[in-house]
C-alpha cells in the first residue's frame, strides 16, 4: 500500500447498515466520545479506544491503553500498535470493522457543462458551493482540472460583473485533493481575510471575491447528503439571533471560553450587524476583534471561540468548529541573536504539523529546541519567517486563537503553596469567562483532574506531589479552556523511567481525543508514542521530520540514543540539514503538507513580523486584580513557614528594642540626645529593610506563571497593584508593630496627633520598602541574584540618609541620590514628629547665623527660647538640664560696699580722730577681705554660670547642625515625597514587566 488510502466497513452493534469511511494520513480515532472519527456504544468502549495512524507505507492500529479490549480476525493479544492488512477484521464490542482497500476508480469523465445544483449524487464526494446575490448552487468536482469564470465554457459558470472570463482553476493533485488558484488579478480570492494567489483545499474552506461571491468547498462521505452535513443557520424571518454557553441563547456554544451571552446578530433596516456582548474573550470578524457593532458583507467571517461561522448572501451562515481540528505550519523560521544579529538560534525552518498529531522536538543541548517551540507558540516570536495556525498567521492574529494555544514551560505555572483544587480553581478564575459560576467552574476542574488521573490528589497541596504528578497539575492549568493545540516544554525531564512513560501515554491519549501536541523531550525510549519527531541539530537546523519508527533507519543506528552522538560527531549541522532536504521525508512531510499554503513556500521572508499584543476584551482590571489578589492572601495563609516567620519578625526585633535602648533617653535630665537619634534611624531602617527583605523575591519566584498568564490575558497593573496590596496589608502590621514595642520600651513625650502620624510614616517607610523589594525582584533575573541587588539598593539608604553624614557634607552625587532615598524623608519625619528638637525650631536665635549667635549680648540672649541662661527652663530637649548649674538661677554675687575715703580731722573730732581712724582701718581690712571673698565667689559663679550655658549652647549646637533642618519640617510634604519614590518604583516596575513581555 503505497498511498495512505484505505477504508473501513463499519457494521455497527444492532445494526445491519455498513458505514464506510474513507482513511487518509491523518489520525482515524474509535471510541465513545462524540469527538472521535467513528463513534461506537458499548459497555466495553472507552471514550478513546483506539486510533488508526498511517506509517509511511502501512496502517496501524493503537490501543489508547492495555485495558482496550479489542481483537483482530478473532485474535485479542495484539502488539501495540498493530500494522493492518487488507481484508482484516477488527472487533470491538459487537462491532465489525472491515480494513479494506478504496476501489481502483478513476475520476469520472467531465461533462461539457456541470449542472447548477447537484445533491445525492453518490460517486462525487467533493462539491463547491457557489453563492451569490441571486442564490447559491452546488458544483459537483469531478475532473482534474476545472475552470471557474464567467464565460460560458468554463466548468463552473457564475455570472456576475466581477468575475473575469477565466477568473480561476481547481486542479487535482498526488494529494487527493483540488489546489484553487487566481488567474484574475483585479478581484483576487480572499480567504480568511487576505488575499492569496494558490491554495490547498480542505474541508470548509470558504473565499469570497469582492464581496460579492463566496465559494465554499466541501467533501462529503458518499452516503451523505451533499451540503446536508454542514450545519446552517437561516437567518431569515429573524431579527435577532445570540450565542453562547447559556440554554437561552438563539444558539448555544458549550465551550469553556464562551461566555454565557457571547454575541448578537441582529437585524437594522435590512443589514445585518454583529455585537459583542462583554464576552471574556471577544469576537472576531474577518481576523478582527470587534469592540462596536460591525456591518456583515457576504463572506464575512464571525469567530467565537473555536467556532467559526461564514455570512452567505441568502442569509445563511455556515458553522465550522475548528475544537480539535487545529493545524500547524512554519514557514522559513529563523531566528537571530546578538549585536550584529550573528547568532543563529534557528536556521530556515519549516514543518507542518496536522491536526491531532503528537509530534515529538528532540535534540543536543543548544540545538534550539526551546527557541523553536517558543516560536511556534509566539513566546518568543522569530525573527524572520511565518507561522500559521489553520492558514493564518499566528503572530498577526494571536488574539483570535489565544485561547486556542495551551502552554506549559519547563518550571512549573503553579504556585505549590496552593492545593490541586485551589490551583486549578484559580487559574479558571482567570483564564474562563467572568460569567461562569462556581458549580461549572467545579464541573470543569473536576473533568481535568479525572483526565489527568489526579483522582484523590486534589487536597493534596502541590510541593507534596511528585514530579509527575506537578507536571500533570501545570498541564491541568492549560487544559481548563480546552485548547487544541498543545505546548509542553520538557514535560517528562527529570522523571523515573515508569513516570516518564505513563506522561507519555497521557499526552497520546490527549491527542487521540482532539488536540496537536508539541513536545520538547528527552524521553527516546517512549518516543514511539509520537506521531512524528523532529531531531534538531546545532545552530537550529533540522536533522530528521518523520515518523519515529523510520529514524533509525534513516540515521542507520539500534538505538534512538545513538542518533544524539552520531548527529554531533558524524557530519556537520549544514550537512545533516543538506542530507534532510534531499530526502524522502522532507519531500512528504514538508514540501507536500505546505503546498498551496497561503505564504511564499520558496523563498524565505526576510521582513520581522511583529505579532499582535495579548489583549483580555472584557475581563475588567477590577476581577484580575481581586482573583490575584484572593490568591496571594492563600498562598501566603498557607505557606506556614513564611507566615509565622513574617508575623514574629516584628515582635522579635522589637523585643531588642527593650535591650538596646535607655528609657529615659527623651528625658531632658537623663536623656541621651545621641541615643534618641539613634533609635529614630535604626527604627526607619529596619523598616525598610525588613519590608525589602520580605518582598524581594515576590516577582522573580513566579515569573514562569506571570508569562504564562500574560499569554492568556492577564493585565500588568492589576498583577503589580495585587503585590502592592498584599504589601499594604504586611505594613500596616509590621509598622504597628515597630512602633507599639517603642513606645513601650522608650518614653516619647508626644500626644496622640503625633502618635497617629509616626504610625503612618513607619507604615509608608515599611512600605516603600517592600515596594523596593518588589523593584528588585523584578529586576533580578532569578531568585539567588535578588539578595544581592537588594543589598545594593539598601547601601544607599544608610548613606545618604542624613543619618551617618550630614546632608551638607555630602558632594553633588550624594546630594541627587539622598533625594530618592527612603530613609531621609522618613528619618526626617520621625525627628519632627517625636518633637525633640520642636524648641529650637521655634527658637528664633537658631535662625541667625553662628556668627550672628556668637555676636548677641547676654542680655539679647535672655530673649532666646534656646539660647542663653533661659534655656534650662524654656528649651526641652534630651540630656540638657544635665549640664544644669544653680548658678545659672542664682544672682550675681553682691559686691562689698566700698569704705569709702578715710575721715577728715575737723574741730568737732578732734578729740576722737584717732578712733575714727581706726575704725576707718578696720573697715577698709574688712572690706578688702570681703572684696577678696567676693571675688572668688563671682568668679566660681559666672564659671559654673558660664560652663552651664555653654555647655548646653554646644549640646544643642551639635545636634542643631547635624540635623536641625528636620527639627520642624513640613511631614506632609515629606509623606508626599515618599509617595513619589515609591510611584517611581512602581512605574519602573511596570515598565521592566512591559519590556519582558512575551510577545
Amino acid at each position: 500500500m503505497l498511498n495512505a488510502s484505505a477504508q473501513l466497513k463499519v457494521i455497527k452493534e444492532g445494526n445491519d447498515i455498513n458505514l464506510v469511511f474513507r482513511l487518509t494520513e491523518a489520525p482515524f480515532s474509535i471510541g465513545k466520545d462524540a469527538k472521535n472519527s467513528l463513534v461506537l456504544w458499548g459497555d466495553t468502549i472507552l471514550p478513546y479506544h483506539a486510533r488508526i495512524i498511517w506509517h509511511v507505507d502501512h496502517y496501524e492500529i493503537y490501543k489508547s491503553s492495555s485495558s482496550v479490549k479489542l481483537s483482530i480476525n478473532g485474535h485479542s493479544s495484539l502488539l501495540n500498535p498493530q500494522k493492518l492488512q487488507i481484508g482484516d477484521e477488527i472487533q470491538i464490542g459487537n462491532n465489525r470493522i472491515l480494513f479494506d482497500d478504496v476501489p481502483s476508480t478513476s475520476l469520472i469523465e467531465p461533462e461539457a457543462i456541470l449542472p447548477g445544483t447537484v445533491v445525492n449524487q453518490t460517486t462525487c464526494d467533493r462539491i463547491l458551493q457557489v453563492t451569490t446575490s441571486q442564490g447559491t448552487k452546488n458544483f459537483p468536482l469531478r475532473k482534474e482540472t476545472i475552470t471557474v469564470g464567467h464565460h460560458s465554457n468554463c466548468d463552473i459558470f457564475i455570472d456576475c460583473p466581477v468575475i473575469a472570463p477565466l477568473h480561476a482553476h481547481l486542479k487535482w493533485g498526488s494529494d487527493e485533493t483540488y489546489t484553487i488558484t487566481t488567474l484574475d488579478q483585479t478581484n483576487k480570492l480572499f480567504f480568511a481575510g487576505q488575499s492569496i494567489q494558490e491554495k490547498v483545499l480542505k474541508n470548509g474552506d470558504c473565499f469570497s471575491i469582492s464581496n460579492q461571491v463566496i465559494l465554499s468547498f466541501h467533501q462529503v462521505l458518499p452516503e451523505s447528503e451533499a451540503i446536508e452535513k454542514f450545519e446552517t443557520l437561516e437567518l431569515r424571518d429573524l431579527k435577532q439571533l445570540t450565542f453562547g454557553r447559556d440554554p437561552e441563547n438563539t444558539h448555544v456554544i458549550d465551550h469553556p471560553v464562551v461566555s454565557r451571552f457571547h454575541t448578537q446578530i441582529i437585524s437594522k433596516e435590512g443589514s445585518w450587524f454583529v455585537e459583542d456582548l462583554h464576552s471574556s474573550n471577544g469576537t472576531f470578524v474577518d481576523g478582527q476583534q470587534i469592540r462596536s457593532q460591525q456591518p456583515l458583507h457576504p463572506g464575512s467571517t464571525i469567530r467565537i471561540g473555536p467556532y467559526q461561522f461564514v455570512f452567505n448572501f441568502d442569509e445563511i451562515l455556515v458553522q465550522q468548529n475548528e475544537s480539535g481540528n487545529l493545524r500547524l505550519d512554519a514557514v522559513h523560521l529563523t531566528k537571530v541573536a546578538g549585536k550584529h544579529n550573528n547568532n543563529v538560534l534557528l536556521n530556515d525552518i519549516s514543518l507542518s504539523i496536522l491536526p491531532q498529531e503528537f509530534v515529538a522536538i528532540v535534540g543536543g543541548s543548544g540545538a534550539g529546541k526551546s527557541t523553536l517551540m517558543d516560536a511556534l507558540n509566539g513566546l518568543r516570536p522569530a525573527t524572520s519567517g511565518s507561522v500559521l495556525v489553520n492558514e493564518q498567521d499566528l503572530y498577526k492574529n494571536f488574539n483570535l486563537y489565544r485561547t486556542e494555544l495551551g502552554y506549559v514551560p519547563q518550571d512549573d505555572i503553579i504556585h505549590r503553596e496552593l492545593t490541586v483544587n485551589q490551583a486549578l480553581d484559580y487559574a479558571a478564575r482567570l483564564r474562563l469567562p467572568a460569567d461562569v459560576n462556581r458549580a461549572e467552574r467545579k464541573q470543569q476542574i473536576q473533568a481535568v483532574i479525572t483526565d489527568l488521573e489526579l483522582i484523590g490528589k486534589e487536597k493534596l497541596r502541590v510541593r507534596s506531589l511528585s514530579g509527575g504528578q506537578r507536571k500533570r497539575v501545570s498541564m491541568g492549568v492549560e487544559l481548563l479552556t480546552k485548547p487544541s493545540l498543545f505546548f509542553l516544554d520538557e514535560a517528562t525531564s527529570g522523571l523515573d523511567p515508569g513516570t516518564e512513560t505513563s506522561m507519555m501515554k497521557l499526552l497520546r491519549r490527549l491527542a487521540d481525543q482532539g488536540r496537536t501536541i508539541l513536545l520538547i523531550t528527552h524521553a527516546t525510549k517512549n518516543v514511539m508514542f509520537c506521531d512524528l519527531v523532529v531531531f534538531l541539530a546545532k545552530g537550529g537546523r533540522i536533522a530528521y521530520l518523520g515518523p519515529p519508527t523510520d529514524a533509525l533507519s534513516y540515521f542507520g543506528v539500534q538505538d534512538f540514543d545513538e542518533i544524539y552522538a552520531k548527529v554531533e560527531n558524524d557530519q556537520t549541522p549544514e550537512a545533516w540539514e543538506h542530507q534532510f532536504r534531499q530526502s524522502k521525508h522532507y519531500q512528504k512531510y514538508i514540501r507536500k503538507r505546505q503546498a498551496g499554503l497561503p505564504v511564499a513556500v520558496e523563498t524565505p521572508k526576510t521582513s520581522k513580523t511583529k505579532p499582535s499584543k495579548p489583549k483580555s476584551n472584557h475581563i475588567s482590571a477590577w476581577r484580575q486584580f481581586s482573583i490575584l489578589l484572593q490568591r496571594n492572601l492563600t498562598i501566603l495563609r498557607q505557606d506556614r513557614a513564611s507566615l509565622i516567620l513574617m508575623l514574629a519578625l516584628s515582635p522579635i526585633l522589637g523585643l531588642l528594642d527593650f535591650v538596646m535602648w535607655k528609657r529615659t533617653m527623651f528625658d531632658t535630665t537623663e536623656g541621651e540626645p545621641g541615643q534618641v537619634f539613634t533609635l529614630l534611624f535604626v527604627t526607619v531602617l529596619t523598616a525598610v529593610m525588613v519590608g525589602s527583605l520580605a518582598m524581594m523575591r515576590e516577582i522573580v519566584k513566579e515569573r514562569e506563571i506571570y508569562r504564562r498568564e500574560r499569554m492568556i490575558g492577564l493585565q500588568i497593573l492589576p498583577y503589580v497593584f495585587s503585590k502592592v496590596w498584599l504589601s499594604i496589608l504586611i505594613a500596616l502590621y509590621q509598622a504597628a508593630i515597630f512602633l507599639l514595642t517603642k513606645m513601650i520600651a522608650v518614653s516619647i513625650p508626644i500626644d496622640g496627633n503625633s502618635l497617629v502620624q509616626m504610625f503612618f510614616t513607619l507604615f509608608l517607610a515599611t512600605l516603600g520598602g517592600m515596594i523596593m523589594g518588589l523593584f528588585v525582584s523584578a529586576l533580578a533575573p532569578n531568585q539567588s541574584v535578588a539578595p544581592l541587588l537588594t543589598i545594593l539598593f539598601l547601601l544607599p539608604q544608610i548613606t545618604f540618609s542624613g543619618a551617618i553624614m550630614p546632608l551638607e557634607a555630602l558632594g553633588a552625587p550624594g546630594q541627587v541620590l539622598s533625594q530618592i532615598t527612603l530613609t531621609r524623608w522618613s528619618y526626617e519625619s520621625l525627628i519632627s514628629l517625636s518633637g525633640v528638637g520642636q524648641d529650637i525650631a521655634d527658637d528664633p536665635c537658631w535662625q541667625l547665623s553662628e556668627a550672628e549667635r556668637q555676636d548677641l549680648s547676654d542680655s539679647k540672649k535672655e530673649q532666646c527660647k534656646c539660647l542663653g541662661p533661659a534655656m534650662f527652663e524654656s528649651c526641652t530637649f534630651p540630656a540638657l538640664r544635665r549640664e544644669y548649674d544653680p548658678a545659672v538661677d542664682q544672682p550675681q554675687p553682691a559686691k562689698p560696699v566700698d569704705p569709702g575715703s578715710p575721715p577728715k580731722l575737723t574741730a568737732e573730732n578732734q578729740l576722737t580722730y584717732d578712733d575714727l581712724i581706726q575704725d576707718y582701718n578696720k573697715k577698709v581690712d574688712t572690706y578688702r577681705q570681703d572684696l577678696d571673698d567676693w571675688q572668688d565667689q563671682f568668679s566660681d559663679w559666672r564659671k559654673k554660670r558660664g560652663t552651664a550655658i555653654s555647655s548646653a549652647e554646644l549640646l544643642v549646637g551639635r545636634f542643631h547642625e547635624e540635623v536641625g533642618s528636620a527639627f520642624a519640617i513640613d511631614v506632609g510634604k515629606h509623606w508626599l515625597k515618599l509617595g513619589g519614590i515609591m510611584m517611581g518604583m512602581l512605574s519602573f516596575i511596570l515598565v521592566i514587566l512591559k519590556q519582558q513581555d512575551v510577545i
